[in-house]
C-alpha cells in the first residue's frame, strides 16, 4: 500500500511537471520583467542613469541567450532594439538607486540582428478575402537620432527631475538621453532628437514638457527670420 501512495504520488508530481512545461515555454524573451537595476554614484541622479543603463544590458544579455544572439552588443546597439522601459519599482537614497524594471524589445530590430523571433499564434495566415493585420511603429518612435541638442533642465525638486527623465525616456521624438552635469536645481542634457529641434519641441509639449531656446533667437534681415538660439531650455510643462 505505501509502495502504491508514493508511485501515485509521483505520477501526480510528473503531471503537474507536463501542465507546467507549456506555460514556461510560451514566456516571450523579447519581453524581460523583474530585471534588477542598481548602482552607486556621486549623486541619485547619475546613480539612476547608470542603473537603468546596467538594468537594460542585463535584459538585452537574457534575451540574447533564448534567441542566439551576440551578448557583448555595443550599447548603442542595444538601445536600438529596445522598444519600452518600464519601471516596476524603485529605491532612491542619496547616492544609490535601486529598481526592478521591465524592458521591451522591438520584435523586427531584433531579427534584423540575427535573434531567433519565436512564431507568434497572431502571425497566422489570414484566411482568404481578410488582410493580414500590419502595425508598424511610427517611424518617429522607432527612428535613430537626426540632431542632437544640448538643453538646460531646470527643476525644483528631484520628485520633478525623475519625472522630466521619465517623459524623455518615453517621449517618441526622443532617441536617446546624456546627462552631462548636475548642479543644484539644473541638469545639462545632450537630447537625441528623430527630427530637428522645433519639430521635437511641439511634440514634447504633448508628453509634458517645455522645450525652447535657452535665448531668444533675434531677427535675422539678411534671411528675414529669426535666426537660431544658443541652446535650449527643458522643464516640465507649467514650469516656473
Amino acid at each position: 500500500m505505501t509502495s502504491a501512495i508514493r508511485m501515485l504520488g509521483l505520477a501526480l508530481l510528473l503531471l503537474c511537471g507536463v501542465a507546467l512545461a507549456p506555460a514556461v515555454a510560451q514566456e516571450d524573451p523579447l519581453v524581460q520583467r523583474g530585471v534588477p537595476a542598481t548602482a552607486t554614484a556621486e549623486t541619485a541622479v547619475l546613480a539612476r542613469e547608470q542603473a537603468l543603463n546596467a538594468g537594460q544590458r542585463l535584459a538585452y544579455e537574457r534575451m540574447a541567450a533564448s534567441l542566439g544572439l551576440n551578448p557583448n552588443a555595443s550599447t548603442q546597439q542595444i538601445e536600438s532594439m529596445v522598444r519600452s522601459l518600464v519601471i516596476e519599482s524603485e529605491r532612491i537614497t542619496a547616492r544609490t538607486y535601486t529598481a526592478r524594471i521591465t524592458v521591451n524589445f522591438n520584435p523586427q530590430r531584433v531579427a534584423a540582428a540575427g535573434g531567433r523571433i519565436p512564431a507568434s499564434p497572431d502571425s497566422a495566415a489570414p484566411t482568404e478575402g481578410t488582410q493580414p493585420s500590419e502595425a508598424p511603429a511610427p517611424a518617429m518612435a522607432s527612428g535613430p537620432a537626426v540632431t542632437t541638442v544640448d538643453a538646460m533642465a531646470s527643476y525644483r525638486s528631484f520628485a520633478e527631475w525623475v519625472e522630466i527623465t521619465r517623459r524623455l525616456e518615453s517621449a517618441p521624438p526622443v532617441a536617446r538621453v546624456q546627462v552631462v552635469s548636475v548642479a543644484g536645481d539644473q541638469a545639462r542634457l545632450r537630447l537625441g532628437l528623430r527630427s530637428q529641434a522645433p519639430e521635437a519641441a511641439l511634440a514634447l509639449a504633448s508628453a509634458g514638457l517645455a522645450l525652447a531656446p535657452a535665448t531668444p533667437a533675434p531677427f535675422d534681415p539678411r534671411s528675414g527670420a529669426a535666426s537660431t538660439g544658443e541652446g535650449w531650455r527643458l522643464s516640465l510643462a507649467g514650469f516656473r
